[in-house]
């Protein structure tokens, strides 16, 4: 049995052999059932003769992971080679390998299904290196974009992580093609200067500036320079910096704050000065005009709710089309528009764009302005000095300026360094030399230097006088000097503000009174009652009011009763006569208490000019020393203007009168008032105001 078997084996591998392909078939034959070590060896042995048909068959077991020949490596190695060999085959041995269902379309089947493998397997993967090796040994794969685009994006990432010149440079050269092309230019492009100028110096924003000309970071380099060399914002050093590098773009701001800074006083005079030093100024048409508006004065104008400037002639030099304005402060005037502020100039230019919420005045070149509650620090020509980043900013009027974030405040130069750190719970205003601050409860006093004055210890502290300053210790009132040495021991429950030299203390139930020194002047012997500290003080012709039994008197610098206590209240001494309240009425007496002008009014003034401003009845008149009335009591309202005119009151409306009862301005304004330099009369009208000159309108009644 044996033999014979082992005959027809042979016998069926000599058939197989007889025939062309007949190899091949059995191989394939073996392939359909699954035996593939017998389809291997027999694909094997046909590779020499049969190239294509028995490569196609090595391919597709190798291809296949449910056999232990399984190798992507083989399966790809075959099916390029059976490829290869196809594509040589003349029409007939074409047509016999067909017979065994191996033609083009099978080919390129397998070769989809291995590139499918190789896909897969490159993914898993995941690396640079292997979706390279698959666009090398798998051309032509429909998953060439995909493996490319995965590829680039590893790469992009690596070069992303890395973050150097270098790297982006590389990405560049290598993947030319590549979707991220311009992103990584522009990281490129910037991660080259930062690297150039790490350190931030002038000379490597200049190398940088040399050897990159075409880099988009130049004009950001050129920024560097400007700041970096003009960061002590004096005159000289943006002269230096103009001089050294004539060719940046922002010589043209350094020339500007050059005359910003030199014309701080913005007058004709500075500004002539200004152009003798710098004759190279480059902007002289801007010059000339600046002179000549230099001591023009404006006033602003409204009319209709909208704003604008005339000038001293009262002439239109500023169209009305402003929401609001500000005066002029060193050339320039903050105006509001459409919700948003800038500055012009005299010219009616703008010089800073309408960008912010808010605005303050300049002064010394400066600015505090505000956007979306942020504040922040301009100059001149709207760099930013200070970046808007404090949730307030104090008064420009001193070297150091405070600054609030967070609830805590600091202070910094007008350069913008903070130069004592966000520390304090409070601070003030410097005023007399000295700003209190407040830290950990308690209050101190620095001086302009920022040095301490009296370090934080005090429950309270009023610097209005730097010579008396007031302060509260375990509940009681003294008084320190600019040393902080004590005056006034803390020995008093109050203690007034210092008033004509004089000022109140209080202890327990009794006051008296001392003077600037801390020296008690007048002892402590008077009945302290409620709100004596008010009306108390001694006045400019040296008298206190005083009140025993309920009524008022008054004292004189000794402490002696000038005036007894027998009245309602006590009013201005003037002109030889005492204002003095009985039965809820006021009248005058004189300086011996006898009474010249009776109790008919129901409020006086002190005499002035012979004339007294009383109120009978409810209106107002004016009555001499003998009560004889000057002007009857018609008026709703008289008060004393320009010393030889008053300004009355009728029906809700005001006017200009003389002493005569003589109208100078009619009676028909919701308001006057005088302009700061009193050179106009600004007369306020329904829908604005309009202005007179002052010589012109009591011209007429000299």
């Amino acid at each position: 049995m044996y033999k014979r078997g082992l005959i027809l084996t042979i016998l069926s591998l000599l058939i197989c052999f007889k025939v062309f392909s007949g190899g091949l078939k059995c191989g394939f034959e073996a392939l359909s059932i699954y035996d593939y070590f017998k389809a291997k060896k027999t694909f094997e042995k046909s590779l020499k003769k049969q190239t294509a048909g028995a490569a196609y068959g090595l391919s597709v077991i190798y291809s296949l992971n449910n056999n232990p020949f399984y190798n992507l490596d083989s399966a790809l190695y075959y099916i390029n080679k059976s490829d290869s060999s196809f594509v040589l085959l003349d029409a007939k041995k074409k047509l016999k390998l067909a017979e065994l269902k191996v033609d083009s379309l099978s080919l390129f089947t397998q070769r989809t299904f291995v590139d499918e493998k190789w896909f897969e397997k490159v993914q898993e993967s995941n690396t640079i290196v292997a979706y390279n090796l698959f666009l090398k040994q798998n051309k032509g794969a429909k998953q060439t974009a995909k493996v490319i685009e995965a590829r680039n994006q590893l790469a992009y990432q690596e070069a992303m992580s890395i973050n150097t010149s270098v790297g982006y440079l590389d990405f560049l050269n290598q993947y030319p093609k590549a979707n991220q092309v311009d992103e990584v230019k522009g990281l490129y492009e910037k991660v080259l200067f930062q690297e150039y100028t790490q350190n931030n110096t002038v000379e490597n924003n200049v190398r940088f500036i040399s050897e990159n000309s075409n880099n988009p970071f130049v004009n950001q380099a050129q920024q560097n320079i400007y700041e970096i060399s003009t960061k002590d914002k004096s005159i000289n050093s943006y002269y230096s910096f103009l001089k050294t590098f004539p060719n940046n773009p922002h010589v043209s701001s350094a020339w500007r704050n050059i005359y910003s800074l030199s014309t701080q006083e913005h007058t004709a005079e500075n500004i002539e000065k200004f152009f003798k030093n710098y004759p190279e100024y480059p902007f002289k048409n801007e010059l000339v005009k600046e002179y000549k508006l230099a001591n023009a004065v404006y006033y602003q104008l409204n009319k209709n709710d909208k704003w604008g400037f005339v000038n001293d002639s009262l002439n239109v030099v500023i169209p009305i089309v402003y929401d609001w304005v500000s005066d002029f402060f060193e050339g320039a005037a903050a105006v509001g528009k459409q919700g948003k502020v800038g500055f012009i100039n005299k010219a009616g230019e703008v010089i800073i764009s309408f960008q912010y919420d808010e605005a303050h005045s300049y002064n010394k070149g400066l600015a505090v302005v505000g956007l979306n509650d942020k504040y922040g620090i301009i100059n001149k020509i709207g760099e930013i000095v200070v970046p808007l980043m404090y949730d307030d900013i104090g008064e420009l009027t001193n070297k150091f300026v405070w600054v609030e974030l967070e609830d805590k405040y600091g202070f910094i130069d007008h350069k913008g360094n903070l130069k004592v750190g966000l520390e304090f719970e409070s601070v003030g205003d410097f005023k007399s030399g000295v700003a209190y601050v407040l830290k950990n409860g308690k209050y101190g006093l620095i001086d302009t230097n920022l040095y301490y004055v009296v370090k934080p210890k005090y429950d309270w502290i009023d610097a209005l006088n730097i010579d008396f300053i007031r302060i509260q210790e375990n509940g009681l009132f003294g008084v320190i000097n600019k040393k902080g040495e004590y005056v006034i021991p803390p020995n008093y429950t109050q203690l007034s503000e210092l008033q004509n030299g004089w000022a109140m203390i209080v202890e327990d139930s009794l006051y008296g009174y001392v003077n600037q020194k801390g020296e008690i002047q007048i002892p402590i012997q008077f009945s302290y009652l409620e709100g004596v500290i008010n009306w108390g003080l001694f006045n400019e012709n040296n008298y206190a009011r005083v009140v025993s039994e309920g009524k008022f008197g008054l004292i004189d610098s000794t402490g002696t009763k000038f005036v007894p206590c027998l009245f309602e209240d006590v009013g201005a001494i003037s002109e030889g006569l005492i204002a003095i309240k009985r039965h809820g009425k006021w009248g005058f007496c004189d300086l011996n208490t006898k009474l010249r002008i009776p109790y008919s009014y129901i409020s006086v003034t002190g005499f002035k000019n012979g004339l007294s401003i009383v109120n009978l009845n409810g209106k107002y008149g004016i009555i001499d020393t003998k009560a004889n009335f000057v002007i009857s009591a018609d008026y709703e309202e008289i008060n004393w203007f320009q010393d030889s005119y008053l300004m009355v009151k009728r029906e809700g409306l005001y006017g200009v009168i003389t002493k005569q009862n003589q109208p100078i301005i009619p009676i028909q304004y919701s308001k006057i008032e005088l302009t700061k330099d009193e050179k106009l009369l600004r007369l306020f009208i329904e829908d604005g105001f309009e202005y007179k000159h002052l010589n012109q309108v009591f011209k007429a009644d000299e």
